[in-house]
């Protein structure tokens, strides 16, 4: 766990000491902040809701989030300290996690930057605060799942314009395609592309709705994929 803990401090230092990080989270707040201005729900006489918001962010995360992992490893093999790194006492899990924690407390300070959005909602009307906590767990679960990801794309690479767009295509494709055409299938293909459908997932946390197939859906993919960064790893090791 010290290993752990050391690397995630390692790589938030070098997450907030980059200018990389500001960009992203100050380009993450603005887009979201415009949505909620020029949106339905803010505004006198308008219903006090993020929901313009939310549904907008998991089109914004699949671009966000592997920006924010895709130096974490790619960028200590391009370095050479990765080699130091599996000489000294850490374990590939150990490195893996590590990183994975660094990038998701950097992603939930991201994200309660938005409760700007919500104090402002506060003030103009009464939102439903069950139906926001719930939409923020279910972006907090995807944001988990967008980052595994990531990582493990970065795992893949020494290019960190490689490991953004390994980590970014994908989640793009569940995200922005996997809804459109699953009305377009039949049969068992279309119990699959609604079974990774992220977008009904977060539909229904967006209704107030905390199910455990959701739950379960983010988890579950979270650790297959540090678990498939962590044999990554491993592998390169052995090299």
């Amino acid at each position: 766990m010290r290993n752990t803990l050391a690397i995630m401090q390692r790589e938030l230092l070098s997450l907030f000491y980059s200018p990389i990080g500001y960009v992203v989270i100050a380009g993450f707040l603005v887009l979201t902040g415009v949505i909620m201005w020029r949106g339905e729900s803010f505004g006198p006489g308008k219903p006090a809701s993020l929901r313009d918001v939310f549904a907008f962010a998991p089109y914004l995360l699949t671009i966000v989030v592997p920006a924010i992992c895709m130096r974490s490893l790619s960028e200590e093999y391009r370095s050479g300290t990765f080699e130091s790194l599996i000489t000294a006492a850490v374990s590939d899990a150990q490195l893996v996690l590590g990183k994975y924690l660094a990038a998701m407390v950097f992603y939930t300070v991201m994200l309660a930057g938005t409760l700007v959005y919500l104090l402002l909602m506060m003030a103009y009307g009464s939102p439903d605060l069950g139906v926001a906590a719930a939409s923020y767990l279910g972006l907090l679960l995807v944001g988990s799942m967008f980052a595994s990801f990531g990582i493990l794309a970065s795992s893949l690479t020494r290019d960190q314009m490689v490991a953004w767009i390994l980590g970014a295509v994908p989640m793009m494709l569940l995200v922005w395609f996997a809804a459109a055409i699953v009305v377009e299938l039949q049969g068992g293909l279309r119990m699959f592309v609604q079974t990774i459908n992220i977008r009904r997932y977060l539909d229904l946390f967006y209704q107030g709705l905390v199910t455990l197939e959701g739950v379960v859906f983010f988890l579950a993919t979270t650790a297959l994929f540090l678990f498939l960064s962590i044999k990554v790893v491993e592998s390169r090791r052995w090299r």
